[in-house]
This record gives structure tokens, sequence and C-alpha cells, in this order.
């Protein structure tokens, strides 16, 4: 039997690899049961985020069906996933074989198709050059430092075609509840993902401008989703039911910071 998911309601989040490969093999080992799946990905359909990403993908081409797409630093793949369901023709690139071959085994339970692709994103595939018409990430670029930020970056504007739009989701600097939050468990020797440096909307302007990108958006959601899941489970065990709601904070403090970075119709430009 084949099971399914209403594409509609489904929407994602996934950790890409970092510097560092150890840490994401170890991550990707807990792979969590086919229930607990399909519940965390119903649950991010439900979230501000999905609905965010469909919004610019339709008003930027008109509809996400038959878009060709690719997730850079994808791990199982929840957001290609997604976008399979909806129509697009997905791949998913990973450094991290383990994840990987979690993706497959995940794709083929949702009867979806995709491509794979072990590479690392600082040495991308030829072929993979203006590639796509939408490039997305989630949790990925934040676990790079210095010069790494802007050529994780421009790695994203590499693989569009021209007019494509990137869709990268980031923590928040700002939002006050993550930063306690992970310093806390840095401090006990819990925090499992390694080097991980959250942006602000000011470095995400200056590096979209610095890969080429020639217009922008910047938005972010999850202010509650930050309070209840990183601050009600670690220290309560309980996970309140109010976390997917909008708040009015979110677009100043909210935990996932992201943005929308369209390419020029004249091609790939670079500038330092």
């Amino acid at each position: 039997m084949t099971t399914t998911i209403r594409p509609s309601v489904l929407s994602p989040e996934s950790p890409g690899p970092a510097p560092g490969g150890g840490v994401w093999e170890r991550v990707w080992r807990h792979r969590p049961s086919d229930e607990k799946d399909r519940a965390s990905l119903e649950r991010e359909a439900r979230c501000e985020r999905w609905a965010l990403i469909v919004k610019a993908l339709v008003e930027t081409f008109g509809r996400v069906e038959g878009l060709r797409t690719i997730e850079l630093g994808a791990g199982r793949g929840d957001l290609s996933l997604l976008l399979a369901l909806r129509g697009a023709r997905v791949t998913l690139l990973d450094r991290t074989q383990i994840a990987l071959d979690q993706a497959r085994e995940r794709f083929e339970r949702f009867d979806a198709r995709a491509e794979f692709i072990q590479a690392d994103l600082f040495d991308l595939p030829d072929s993979l050059t203006g590639h796509s018409d939408v490039v997305v990430s989630l949790g990925v670029v934040e676990h790079f430092a210095g010069s790494g930020r802007l050529s994780a970056v421009r790695a994203h504007r590499s693989v569009l075609r021209p007019g494509g739009l990137a869709v990268i989701s980031v923590p928040n600097a700002a939002c006050v509840p993550y930063r306690l939050w992970k310093a806390y468990l840095e401090l006990r020797g819990w925090w499992p993902y390694g080097l991980e440096i959250p942006y602000s909307r000011r470095e995400l302007r200056r590096l979209a401008a610095a890969a080429g990108f020639d217009r922008w958006r910047l938005c972010s959601t999850a202010f509650l989703w930050s309070l209840g899941e990183q601050w009600s489970r670690t220290f309560l065990r309980w996970r309140p039911g109010w976390t997917d709601a909008p708040s009015v904070l979110d677009d100043l403090v909210g935990f996932n910071l992201m943005l929308f970075a369209w390419a020029g119709e004249e091609g790939l430009r670079t500038q330092d």
C-alpha cells in the first residue's frame, strides 16, 4: 500500500552538512520511526514557513508543479519531499551518505521521485551550474564561519538559472529564546550540531548582494515555536499546542529568518 500525504499541508525543516562530517553522521543515525516522521511532516505543513515558500514560488513562477528544484544540504529532504508531492522535479544534494540513504527510503515510502547527489556544497558538480528554477536550504549556511558564509550563499546563486529564486532559512540572531536555549545546551555539553552561528537581517542582506542576487526579501516566523519547542520541551518535557500559532513578534524576533532572493535575468554575476 502506498502512503500519501496531501501536498498542501506539508512543510520543511532539515539540517544540512557542515564542517566536521562526523557531527552529521551522528545526527542522522537517529532515524525517526515512520509514524513520527509522518507526524513531523504533517506538523510542518501547518507552519507559516511552508505557506510563505509556496506563496513565493507561485508569485514568481505562477505554479509549483513542473519547477526544477534543488535542496542543498538536504539531509533527509523534508522540503524536497513536500515540493515533489506538489509536482516539482526535485534534486537533493548532501555530503552525508547516511542522510541520502534515508531520503531515498523516505521518497520510496511516499511514492515520490527525486535525484540524489552526494557532493560538497563548496565543490558542486559543473552540471549543476544554472540547473534549477529554485534552490532551497534549511538550517545549512549557519554552520559555516568567516568567508565560508559568503561562499555558501554564492553556491545557492550558482545553481540557479536566470530569473530563478533562492530560499534560505536560518536561525535568527535576534531570537532571544533560541540564543538562550542554545547557550544553555552548549554550557551543559548537550549541543549536538557543532558550529552554528545564527544570522542577522543585516548580514543576510549583505551576503545576498555580494553573492550576485538582484533583489531579495526577508521575513521571519516561529517566535512561539522557539518558546514551546526549545524551552517547554527542554525543561518541562511538554510540547504545548500553541507553538504553531503566529505571533505579532514573528517578523522581528521569529526563530526562522528567511531570505527570498531572486537571480537577475541577465545571468550569473558576482561582486565582492
